[in-house]
């Protein structure tokens, strides 16, 4: 249930307009004010330049007469020369830049952007300088240019200059202060429209303002009428509704109908558990704060952990107002409210279901139990009665090695929760993948979801023991559907199963693995195909048959998980679309035997190894450096690691290899890893017959 905070706009039309008025002016007078800035920044430049123009025709004039005076001194007149030859290019280039616009030589002797002149002034003085200056250019020309001038080339020169210089002058100072009028113009131009503008802003904001306080008003009003409607609706409803804290206390608002439910009277911020437990066992409370507390934690959807309600149907005392006890049946269904995306209350409903559970219990007994026991046998009668006896016997070793794991945890109150946590992994993840090879699909879905539980307890930053107390409730499940299916089979084959005694094909096991290959891949859109050679099987005993068998299921979702590509990967990397699995058992020596799984998949990449370790925090950079390559890949069979990003039923919980290892060690195996990246993977396994078990592996 969620609780949103956005309103419609229509509400609010009027003033997001006013608001979008608001800052249209603003962002237009900034806008105006920048471009205006940057015009008067330029026309600063060119009335810079303008004034350099007037220094600069004075400038001409005298580097002719220094020129004059040094020759008829007979001093070097080189000097002279280069000044006039600067002094004329200078004024030239700028001339022009302002005829059509350029870059010139600025005043910091840095190139600058010069506008050209657009004003009607402006072109007319610039038109009159060009006349008297192409004038100038020509009489000038000759001194510049030539090694050696003539008197009467001078003489020219000075007389242009002497006649030209103070209209040069005048032209050039006109057009400075043609250009600071076009310049103050523009300045005055932004502080009106800068007026302007912040007048309408300051307009807009009045009545900005002025309807907001209106809306306030408004709203206040429609809060009053909800609060009534609320206070009419709780006063009418038959059902006891109320909103949880994260306290546990009951809010300030409730139905009517709570008391009436409930047989006692109600106070607004009452300990819910305090009533609960008032009228229910302490295992229902225990239970029912695990499930609350669950509720109000983030990291668990609502709709997953429904089923688990343990007052969805709890029985109850309550005593009336005279004392009298009755035994009654009460339905607490409990709703998050989101408030911004986050848990702010629980809406608890509680409803009186007595003659609901009257009438389901009538209802169970007139079906009995023959009825469940021919559902559980449609399931199971496709199954070979051997395969199915191997699976049961697995499945109740395992869950007595689950059920060991947890008295353990319960009796030793500073266990190593993390460490028992990934050794029910290893055990619940063994049923899983015998269940998947049988084609099991509920059993393989709920030893999934007793993973999921059980991994999300060991992703926990602190583990404590009451964390573990929800997966006895689970197993004892498990326990009572072994217990079913072990009665249908004796049913059925008209023997006790625990006393057949099964026999290892190695038809079967091929058969078995080549189904579970198939699943595998189908459920992950890839193409796979299983062959095998288990020509020695037969000569290996019962024992070591059932843990080889458990080694290739995990090693066979490993390969078709992580090794085998989807087939358009596979295409391109030149391979076929259909991923090859090869399953061998030979007898190398006597009594010395080798067990292969090979793919030719992904193949084991050591950076995407060492990428993963670093992503989940195993080691940092600097150990993953000083670790050669054999170390990294070995890395795989940590506990909890996995290369996966994103975890699914087959893979990406870390619990495989972590297991194989250990069935490895079981049997007195040395395991060799084969890989080559985009090629292939082999693991290999050697064992002998008739020696004590040594964990090794290389």
């Amino acid at each position: 249930m969620s609780v949103s905070k956005k309103q419609g706009l229509g509400k609010y039309r009027v003033i997001v307009i006013a608001v979008a008025l608001f800052l249209v002016f603003d962002l237009g007078v900034l806008i105006l004010n920048f471009f205006t800035s940057y015009q008067i920044g330029q026309d600063a430049i060119s009335i810079n330049l303008a004034g350099r123009q007037r220094m600069l025709s004075q400038r001409m004039t005298k580097s002719l007469l220094i020129i004059a005076n040094d020759a008829s001194a007979g001093r070097d007149i080189g000097a002279g020369k280069t000044e006039l030859k600067k002094t004329v290019g200078l004024f030239d280039s700028t001339l022009k830049a302002f005829h059509t616009g350029g870059s010139v030589m600025g005043g910091n002797d840095k190139m600058v952007e010069l506008n050209a002149i657009t004003s009607p002034k402006g072109l007319q003085i610039l038109s009159e300088a060009s006349t008297i200056w192409q004038g100038y250019t020509l009489a000038t020309q000759p001194i510049i240019t030539q090694a050696e001038f003539t008197p009467e080339q001078l003489t020219t020169a000075i007389t242009y200059a002497r006649a030209n210089n103070i209209k040069l002058l005048g032209l050039m100072n006109g057009l400075t202060n043609d250009l600071e009028k076009i310049a103050s113009a523009k300045a005055e131009r932004l502080r009106l429209v800068q007026t302007i503008g912040i007048g309408l802003a300051l307009l807009n904001f009045g009545f900005i303002l002025f309807k907001f306080i209106r809306s306030l008003r408004r709203s206040d009003e429609l809060v009053e009428q909800a609060q009534q409607e609320t206070d009419e609706i709780l006063a009418t409803v038959k059902e006891g509704l109320f909103l949880l804290d994260e306290n546990l206390k009951i809010g300030n608002q409730y139905s009517a109908s709570l008391r009436t439910i409930l047989l006692q009277e109600i106070k607004p911020g009452a300990d819910f558990i305090a009533i609960l437990g008032s009228m229910s066992s302490s295992e229902t409370l225990v239970s029912a704060r695990d499930y609350i507390e669950l509720l109000f934690g983030n990291h668990v959807k609502e709709n997953l952990i429904i089923s688990l309600n343990p007052l969805s149907e709890v029985e109850v005392q309550l005593t009336d107002s005279r004392g009298k006890s009755d035994t009654r049946y009460l339905s607490f269904q409990f709703n998050r409210v989101l408030v911004a995306d986050k848990i702010s209350h629980l809406l608890v409903t509680v409803q009186d279901v007595t003659e609901r559970v009257h009438l389901v219990t009538a209802l169970a007994d007139v079906k009995g139990q023959s009825k469940v026991e021919l559902s559980y046998l449609q399931k199971i009668l496709a199954i070979d009665h051997e395969q199915m006896h191997n699976f049961l016997a697995l499945m109740e070793t395992s869950l007595t090695n689950i059920n060991a794991a947890l008295q353990q945890a319960s009796e030793h109150g500073g266990a190593d929760y993390h460490s028992i946590i990934n050794k029910i992994l290893r055990e619940t993840h063994t049923i899983k993948g015998e269940a998947a090879t049988l084609g099991l699909e509920s059993c393989t879905s709920n030893t999934h979801s007793f993973e999921q539980e059980m991994i999300r307890i060991r992703n926990l930053p602190h583990i404590q023991g009451n964390d573990m107390v929800g997966l006895t409730v689970r197993l004892d499940d498990f326990f009572e559907r072994l217990h079913l299916v072990r009665t249908i089979m004796s049913s059925v084959t008209g023997a006790n199963v625990s006393t057949l005694t099964p026999v290892a094909h190695a038809s079967n096991l091929v058969d078995d693995m080549q189904l579970l290959c198939l699943s595998i891949a189908s459920d992950q859109q890839k193409q796979a195909k299983l062959t095998a050679d288990l020509a020695a099987l037969p000569k290996l005993p019962e024992c070591l048959t059932k843990e080889l068998r458990n080694i290739t299921i995990q090693l066979l979702r490993n390969a078709v998980s992580h090794g085998i590509e989807t087939p358009d990967e596979r295409i391109l990397l030149g391979k076929s679309p259909t991923g090859s699995i090869h399953l061998s058992c030979k007898e190398i020596q006597k009594d010395q035997f080798e067990w292969v799984i090979r793919d030719d998949g992904h193949g084991l990449d050591p950076e995407r190894i060492k990428s993963a370790l670093l992503r989940n925090n195993y080691y940092d950079q600097e150990a993953l450096t000083s670790m050669d390559t054999r170390s990294i890949v070995m890395k795989i069979f940590e506990p909890g690691f996995s290369t996966l990003t994103t975890a699914h039923a087959n893979a990406g919980h870390g619990i495989g290899l972590d297991l194989i290892l250990d069935k490895i060690n079981a049997i007195g195996g040395r395991l060799h890893v084969k890989t080559r990246v985009n090629h292939s993977t082999e693991f290999i396994i050697h064992f002998a017959l008739g020696r004590s078990p040594v964990a090794q592996s290389s």
